[in-house]
């Protein structure tokens, strides 16, 4: 239970970022576009990929 728990809080940390990004390159954030690119991508990468990376390493871990 433990390990569902800290992938949707992976999730959740993705789609914050992205959300910021996204929110940076609107314009609605102090940020520069180019920042805002990085976290939308950086984001989307934690949302997507990195849950899925983790769960496949403690399934071959044991």
């Amino acid at each position: 239970m433990r390990r569902f728990w800290i992938l949707q809080g992976l999730r959740l940390a993705g789609l914050g970022l992205a959300l910021a990004g996204a929110m940076a390159i609107a314009g609605t954030l102090n940020l520069n576009q180019a920042q805002g690119a990085v976290l939308l991508i950086g984001g989307a990468v934690a949302f997507f990929f990195l849950p899925v990376l983790m769960a496949k390493h403690w399934k071959a871990k044991g």
